[in-house]
This record gives structure tokens, C-alpha cells and sequence, in this order.
């Protein structure tokens, strides 16, 4: 069956304007990169207007279809006339219609500068101090929550002990889950990403379901009975602060498959370690036959134990922003 992803339509991420001196471009792409490997839609016109636009009307567009508007000052930008006002002036305009208790318009500190007059009623981030960047992703976690943008997903965590093909696919078609062979118009999940480092481990968390994945994971692919004895010593030595770490379910692994080839050639956002091509769910199909997940293929399947090896991506259970315990 031959592929045809790249044509695929996808759920693209909530979608943020970036407003920003030239003199700042370089900066503001690292934020544009940092911004989409989380999940969102980052908006600046470098980037973004194609050759022969209309590069104001483009502009006037992307404003008016942002979730959130980012107004990224700095020593160069402060006092700078032009365009950056122009955008400004449009944001406001579009705040004006919403509600008080909307985020929407974020002045970001990108240095130790002063706020024009115009945004200080606005509560402004200093991304260039140490928790800048969780302030950033903090403010947009609850702006996508009051404007109705993002819910957190709950996902089963128990096990089942005789998942049937006919479950798997009634699953991925309820929640638009992608699998090549089974629901290939699925969308997949809006997700919601932050990658952080915790005792030295690196973690990543996702806000649209509420879980903390291993970015990682073994360093080789391990049988069913290694696979569960790799969970005991990462919660025997509180693997980045944790010891509630588990296999998850099919309905959770399956949560983070791309409709498209996103990491190398895997169907995963590009903050995982791109080496885990596959791993090991806690769902059985029958006494002696669990299920996997495939990113390589973009499709789970279930083998039989001990005869199969997979890799192993521990889980756990998080919360919203302002409870999980970083």
C-alpha cells in the first residue's frame, strides 16, 4: 500500500502572531522554532509570506486569525515607528472585542527593556529570565482554556486484558486517532507540548491530555517481562523525580501519532527521541498477546510474549500546568 501523507490535512495548533523589530529577527525565530516544536502554530512574516503576497494584507490576515498575539519587545523595538505600531494597534483593536478575562495580546520581554505605555495594563512575560519561557506556556495554557481552544483529554489508564481489534478500531475512530491501515483519515490530536529537565531526565509533558512521557526511553528493545522489570528500576531509582512511571495503554500511545512523518521518518512530534521507532503498551489482546505501537509505520499491532521485542516509553499521569510538580 503506498503512502500518501504529505497530502494529508492535519489539526494544526492553536495560532499565535509573533510581533517583532527586524533587528530582532533572529531571536524571535528561535521563539517561532521553540513555539512549533511545543504543538503551536507560530505566525511571523519571515517565515510565513509566500513569494509575490501582499506582504500588509498577510499581515492584516494572520492578525485577525490569531488565537494570540505576541508582541516580542526589546532595546530595538520599544521606540521603533513603522510597522510593529500598526500591528499593535490592530491587536488592541481586536481585544477591545473581547472579554476582560480573555489572554489574547502578550507583551514578551525579549531584554531587560521598557514596556510602552500602551501594554502595561497587559501582564508581560521576560523570556529572558530563567522561567521565562514557563510563563510564556503557562499564559497560553490558560488563554487556549478560557477560550474554549483546549480541553484536557482524558485518556484511559487502566488496562485491558482482552482489547479486541474491533475495540481498537471503534477507539481510533471515536477519538481521530491516525493508523495507516485502520483509520487513515484520522487527524490525531491537537497536542499541546513542553519538553523540561527534571534531575537530569528529560521529560516531556503534554498539556492536552495530562500526561509526562519519557522523551526517551530503553536503550534497547526489551521482551515483556524486561519491559516491566525496566518500569520497577526507573520507580526504585525515581526516574526525574518520579516513581509512579507505567506502560501505558494503547489509547494513551496512540494520542501522540502524527498524521504526518514529523521526526526523521516517524509519525511523532520531533521532542522525542527520534531512536524509538516502536514500544510496549500494558493492553493484552489475549493472555499471552500484548499491544505495541508502531511510529516507523504509523500503526499499532499486538505480538505474542516472550517471542517479540519493542522498545519501552514509560508514562505517567500529570495534571494541568499549575499542578504537575516540575
Amino acid at each position: 500500500m503506498e503512502k500518501q501523507i504529505a497530502k494529508r490535512t492535519r489539526v494544526v495548533g492553536p495560532k499565535v502572531f509573533l510581533c517583532y523589530a527586524r533587528e530582532d529577527a533572529e531571536k524571535v525565530q528561535n521563539l517561532y522554532k521553540r513555539l512549533s516544536d511545543v504543538g503551536l502554530s507560530p505566525w511571523m512574516d519571515k517565515e510565513n509570506i509566500v513569494a509575490g503576497e501582499i506582504w500588509e494584507l498577510s499581515i492584516q490576515r494572520a492578525i485577525r486569525s490569531s488565537d494570540f498575539f505576541l508582541t516580542c519587545l526589546s532595546k530595538n523595538s520599544v521606540n521603533k515607528r513603522g510597522v510593529i505600531q500598526k500591528e499593535i494597534k490592530s491587536a488592541l483593536d481586536i481585544w477591545q472585542e473581547m472579554l476582560e478575562s480573555d489572554i489574547y495580546l502578550i507583551p514578551v520581554r525579549m531584554d531587560d527593556c521598557e514596556v510602552p505605555e500602551t501594554l502595561r495594563k497587559f501582564q508581560w512575560v521576560n523570556l529572558f529570565e530563567e522561567n521565562g519561557w514557563n510563563k510564556l506556556m503557562e499564559a497560553i495554557q490558560i488563554g487556549m482554556e478560557r477560550l474554549g481552544i483546549i480541553n484536557i483529554t482524558w485518556l484511559r489508564s487502566k488496562p485491558i486484558d482482552n482489547l479486541s481489534w474491533a475495540d481498537v478500531t471503534k477507539m481510533l475512530q471515536e477519538k481521530d486517532f491516525y493508523h495507516i491501515g485502520r483509520n487513515e483519515k484520522g487527524k490525531g490530536m491537537c497536542h499541546f507540548y513542553e519538553m523540561i529537565e527534571k534531575n537530569e531526565k528529560a521529560l516531556v509533558i503534554d498539556y492536552a491530555t495530562g500526561l509526562i512521557w519519557q522523551q526517551s526511553g530503553s536503550k534497547r528493545r526489551l521482551n515483556y517481562n524486561e519491559a516491566n522489570a525496566y518500569i520497577s528500576q526507573l520507580n526504585e531509582e525515581k526516574f526525574g523525580g518520579y516513581n509512579d512511571w507505567r506502560l501505558p495503554t494503547l489509547e494513551e500511545a496512540m494520542s501522540l501519532m502524527e498524521v504526518e512523518e514529523k521526526n526523521g521518518k516517524l509519525h511523532i512530534n520531533q521532542l522525542f527521541d527520534q531512536k524509538i521507532e516502536d514500544f510496549w503498551t500494558a493492553d493484552k489482546i489475549s493472555i499471552d498477546s500484548f499491544w505495541a505501537v508502531h511510529f516507523d509505520i504509523g500503526s499499532c499491532n499486538n505480538f505474542p510474549v516472550p517471542g517479540y521485542y519493542k522498545f519501552v516509553r514509560a508514562v505517567r499521569s500529570g495534571t494541568s500546568i499549575d499542578q504537575i510538580q516540575l
